[in-house]
């Protein structure tokens, strides 16, 4: 199968991107006027009759989690006791049959009885069944209704397991129907660590390698198997894109509800993305029940934070929720100099009709400063010791002088309205503006190197950028049978936006800097700005999916058209415009079988693009690089653990990728290939009597096949991709005491393995330096000081550390001959108080 993508002149997608941005705004407008209560046209699911046959698919999994599904289908209320289904997991019931038979094959095997209390109404309970129509007792019940659940279907979990698949589907699918893989960090793992920063928290995660930068600019810098994730495109927060300025895109995971990782070709649902895949944050949300929590957290390199959460009803019918986060750091890094602060506050607001309408408003403010220095180290004074090798603590900036600052603020809503029985609208949409004091610093030498023996030359550049992103999404999903086929079909689009000022002033001097002694007396001199440009990026795509289930069977067909433009205005000199335009079609097909065991392969076909700068000798724009992968695996959920297995093997190639051109110096043509292929598993879950475990194993074999010789006549065909090794792998285990006399105490422990990895080759010579893998020791402890005493009840005593033996490692940086330096130890404690 072929997807075909190509470059198209602006004119010619002007009506079109014209006419599919009214539809936007117009759905988007549909979204706002959802905010009334909504009358007969958005009812909830009429109940089944006790006569009446309906199509099931519910897999097995966590027992709560298909009690919601059986309610979203059947339109029945269930009543039961939130201990009665801790722990359990469901059967899996799929087929077409009455509600009762469903809901009785779905509690079969866990100890639990059904007892229909009335037409449309049912009672969980541990011991024998009861007759229809028999009276059921009123102890206190959990009331499970379509809209009765306290968590976002986004945010639902628990312990360390993710209940819900929407990354890979954007509609409420267990992840155990995804033919993909997806890896889901919670809450209570991210708590359970100590995560500090977004590269913590997929430490453990396979597939995915996060490049450690501490000191240098905020920007996150990973790969996903085998290529690298840019930062202002493959990054999402809340179903939409992050933004389209990289350096604004920083992340507080203290504001998150979770992290995903959907690995693989992703452009389906979320159009342009780089074909490894695409890393997903979901943001806390308001909750039904009231809550509380003040955190003070201090540790190594004088990190100083406070940090509130709130949450709860603002009226007695719980209709109004709310949710306000915040937090101030104040804190050194590793690196002299620079600093990691930051203050963010994020208030949300939940309006629940309970009659088919919900509304979620979503704002955010962040103002964060680190370092302004590019902390790249030559091979021969870091990994190599060819002279001087320059501790890890140096700064490659001018302190007071070359600092990264960010003030961001953004406000959107996500909106879901049921339409009918069968048809529910959601309306995502966030508006951000941003504006960056940064001036960066650098090592002047080139390649970048020592001079003089122990002196490095650091120049500096004001690089002042203002931005503007407005992104949405909006569809439409709806269940339509068709014989014995269930169709659960998404329709969809999705528009982009991006308004960048930036200008960029070099210094015409340097700062010549001892290591050994440094002395940090420099006043530089500027020159007239090199470049001072404008860019404007619209993007708008459709999509529209099917997931297919016939008895055990789950399939999944995409199909997603995009259209993109983007202007570049150059203020400098003469003052000029470049105008490009492109469009593509990407696609996904895939299968998943539901065993009655827990067991569910598939296999699956999806295909990515992902837009390039630049022209051709003939002055044509490049046209997208294309991406196209094969997957095969199995995901397992045993019955009566909340525990999810995943073992994935994948084969990926990305295409058009630029490579020298052999009959014009200077030029590139779009002949090149990467491939990728690899093994991926992962374990996380609840093992019982208070033990948790994430595991997880990757291999990634990812290298250049096709590459035309530069004007040296060397090739980079065979040469592995930059930063990925071959071996990954990381385990972690907690457990919560249950004995009386250790009763509070959790304590949790993990290694993470990172192989050995290349540099980027010099094309000079043709080869690759190779960076030593390394293994790093993790844990934590924390204490529920109620234990102590009653008095204390809600406050709660913390530690955790990375990197506990203090291991020195490197990865590979942005140059042939460079390096950055590793994370160092770092121990935090925290005392928290909750209510």
């Amino acid at each position: 199968m072929a997807f075909r993508m190509a470059a198209s002149p602006v004119a010619s997608r002007r009506r079109g991107v014209a006419g599919l941005t009214r539809l936007l705004l117009t759905t988007s407008m549909l979204g706002c006027a959802v905010l009334v209560p909504a009358g007969a046209g958005a009812q909830q699911t009429a109940p089944a009759t006790a006569a009446e046959t309906r199509a099931f698919a519910i897999p097995a999994q966590p027992l709560a989690a298909a009690i919601d599904a059986f309610i979203g289908a059947s339109g029945w209320q269930i009543s039961y006791s939130s201990a009665l289904v801790a722990g359990k997991t469901s059967a899996a019931v799929s087929g077409s049959m009455t509600a009762e038979e469903a809901l009785r094959r779905l509690v079969s095997g866990s100890g639990i009885s059904v007892r229909i209390s009335a037409p449309g109404s049912a009672a969980l309970f541990a011991g024998a069944g009861a007759a229809a129509g028999e009276t059921v007792l009123d102890p206190l019940m959990v009331e499970a209704g379509r809209r009765g659940g306290r968590n976002d279907p986004a945010t639902a979990t628990t312990g360390y397991v993710a209940r819900n698949g929407s990354l890979a589907t954007k509609t409420d699918t267990p992840v155990i129907e995804v033919p993909q893989s997806l890896s889901i960090v919670t809450r209570q793992e991210m708590d359970d660590r100590g995560v500090t920063d977004l590269n913590d928290a997929i430490a453990y995660a396979p597939g995915i390698r996060a490049i450690d930068y501490p000191g240098g600019q905020g920007m996150p810098l990973m790969y996903l198997r085998g290529f690298r994730a840019q930062s202002q495109r493959d990054f999402y927060r809340d179903g939409l894109r992050n933004g389209y300025n990289p350096y604004d895109s920083f992340v507080e995971p203290y504001g998150l509800e979770n992290v995903a990782v959907l690995r693989g070709p992703a452009s389906v649902l979320y159009g342009d993305a780089a074909p490894g895949g695409l890393v997903s944050m979901t943001t806390k949300r308001p909750t039904e029940d009231p809550f509380g929590e003040i955190r003070l957290d201090y540790g190594s390199f004088d990190r100083k934070q406070v940090a509130i959460d709130l949450g709860g009803p603002l009226d007695e019918d719980r209709h109004i929720l709310y949710r306000l986060t915040a937090l101030k750091r104040d804190a050194d890094t590793q690196i002299d100099h620079s600093r990691d602060d930051s203050v963010y506050i994020a208030p949300a607001l939940t309006l629940d009709s309970r009659e088919g309408t919900r509304l979620t408003l979503l704002a955010q403010y962040q103002n964060w400063t680190q370092g302004g220095a590019e902390q790249s180290l030559p091979l021969d004074n870091s990994v190599y010791s060819n002279g001087i090798k320059i501790p890890s603590d140096f700064y490659m900036g001018i302190p007071g002088l070359s600092d990264w600052e960010v003030e961001s603020s953004t406000i959107g809503y996500a909106v879901e309205q049921e339409i009918d029985d069968t048809w529910t609208f959601r309306n995502n949409l966030r508006y951000t503006h941003a504006e960056l004091d940064y001036v960066s610093a650098s090592n002047r030498a080139w390649p970048i190197a020592v001079v003089d023996g122990h002196y490095v030359n650091v120049g500096v550049q004001k690089r002042p950028r203002t931005s503007d992103t407005l992104v949405a999404d909006a569809n439409v999903n709806g269940v339509v049978e068709t014989g014995p086929l269930a169709h659960d079909l998404t329709f969809g689009v999705n528009y982009g936006y991006s308004r960048i000022r930036e200008t960029r002033t070099n210094s015409t001097n340097y700062a010549h800097i001892d290591i050994l002694n440094p002395v940090y007396d420099f006043d530089p001199v500027y020159g007239a700005p090199w470049t001072d440009n404008k860019s404007i990026i619209r993007q708008i795509g459709i999509y529209a999916q099917d997931q297919i289930r016939i008895d055990n069977w789950v399939l999944t067909l995409n199909g997603r058209q995009d259209w993109a433009e983007g202007s570049e205005y150059e203020y400098t000199g003469t003052p000029d415009v470049d105008k490009a335009s492109s469009h593509a079609f990407t696609g996904r097909v895939g299968a998943a079988y539901l065993f009655e065991n827990g067991f569910a392969p598939y296999i699956a076909y999806s295909t990515s693009f992902e837009p390039l700068t630049g022209r051709d000798f003939d002055k044509k724009p490049f046209e997208p690089t294309t991406g196209e992968q094969y997957e095969a695996g199995v995901k397992y959920q045993p019955r009566g653990m909340n525990l999810l297995v995943t073992a994935s093997v994948f084969q990926l190639t990305q295409q058009n990728v630029l490579t020298t051109d052999q009959q014009h110096s200077g030029y590139s043509v779009q002949e090149g290939e990467v491939r990728s292929r690899g093994l991926e598993l992962e374990a996380k879950g609840d093992l019982g009597d208070g033990w948790s475990l994430v595991a997880s194993y990757a291999y990634t074999d990812s290298e250049v096949t096709k590459d035309n010789p530069n004007a040296s006549g060397i090739s980079k065909v065979g040469t592995r991709t930059q930063a990925v090794p071959y071996h990954t792998a990381g385990l972690w285990v907690n457990h919560d005491f249950q004995t009386a006399t250790l009763a509070g105490l959790r304590i949790g422990a993990g290694l993470r393995y990172v192989g050995s990895s290349v540099t980027a080759m010099d094309t000079g010579t043709g080869t690759q330096a190779e960076i030593d893998g390394y293994t790093l020791f993790d844990a934590s402890a924390s204490y529920d000081l109620s234990e102590v005493h009653p008095g204390l009840a809600g406050l709660s005593l913390g530690v955790s550390g990375t990197n506990l033996t203090d291991e020195k490692y490197y990865t590979p940086g942005f140059y042939s001959n460079s390096v950055l330096a590793g994370k160092r130890r770092a121990i935090k404690g925290n005392l928290t108080y909750r209510w």
